[in-house]
């Protein structure tokens, strides 16, 4: 690594003007400065674009975009098939970078041999970006075998060598769950995922969006189930759509078409024995393996 590595952040908006401007500033401010900032607005009707225009045209590393709406995933695919640099990183318009963030993703990556993919926790805030007590836990374990069913690897925090941004933009999905989830997918399938305990980032929580809002230990449950729920249909059809995409590790291969051979008989028994797949909560794991067994999973 010579310190001069282009990084391009990719930024895709819609209706975003209430907290944009914070945003961008956090990204000028980053301490790595070889960056240009890609961002594509997905149909806004605020005064989103207003802003971008104005930023566009004071700083020359931000490039904006227009667009028609299409859905953040696949915008940010439409973002990611425009990019060139050594390091592409992913970032959303209501969050604040800490200084150091994209320095230290590279700094990282830059220690990995083939395609890699950085990811991290974050500093969990309310809209006035000050923090929650509730914190998101520091050690996770990336794998494929939980890239399958769960996603360790939030948006705004990703960060992509070329090799792997390549190998994603050659195969980009007509569907997917998300990016940041499809990214953790392909990363753990054709290389290395880093997960940085450390936080960079202060991640904006909305009215709705934390799991596990209920009391008491059945009330998590209940929470837990009714979100692992939320992805029924989707998982399938995401990972019909990696199957084929993605071939040629015959291990992971066989443990994909096993999850999707969960919906019969002997399959959904065979899956809830199958510790090569699994979830990084011990609760989220028993609660998944009742899931696949009662058919509420696929």
């Amino acid at each position: 690594m010579t310190g001069k590595e282009k990084v391009q952040i990719l930024l895709s908006s819609y209706q975003g003007e209430q907290f944009l401007e914070e945003q961008l500033d956090s990204l000028l401010r980053q301490s790595w400065k070889n960056l240009e900032i890609l961002i594509r607005d997905d149909g806004s009707r605020d005064g989103t674009r207003k802003i971008l225009e104005e930023y566009s045209e004071k700083y020359e590393h931000i490039k904006y975009f227009p667009g028609e709406n299409i859905g953040v995933t696949q915008s940010f695919f439409e973002l990611l098939r425009q990019s060139d640099a050594e390091y592409v990183a992913f970032c959303d318009q209501d969050d604040v970078w800490l200084e150091h963030k994209v320095e230290a993703a590279v700094r990282k990556l830059a220690k990995a041999a083939g395609p890699a993919l950085y990811c991290g926790n974050k500093i969990l805030t309310d809209r006035s970006l000050t923090p929650m007590k509730k914190q998101s836990r520091r050690n996770l374990r990336p794998g494929f075998g939980n890239a399958a069913v769960e996603c360790i690897c939030t948006g705004c925090t990703a960060v992509m060598n070329r090799e792997l941004a390549d190998i994603i933009a050659e195969r980009l999905p007509e569907y997917a769950i998300l990016h940041d989830w499809w990214t953790y997918l392909a990363a753990s399938y054709a290389g290395t995922v880093i997960f940085d305990s450390h936080p960079y980032i202060l991640y904006r929580q909305h009215e709705g969006n934390v799991v596990g809002a209920k009391g008491g230990f059945w009330g998590e449950v209940q929470s837990k189930a009714a979100y692992l729920k939320k992805s029924r249909g989707k998982l399938k059809r995401q990972l019909s759509e990696f199957a084929r995409l993605y071939q040629g590790d015959s291990e992971k291969d066989r443990l994909v078409w096993q999850i999707l051979a969960a919906e019969k008989f002997p399959g959904r028994l065979k899956i809830i024995a199958n510790r090569s797949i699994y979830r990084q909560s011990a609760l989220d794991e028993i609660i998944m393996r009742i899931l696949f067994l009662i058919n509420r999973m696929l």
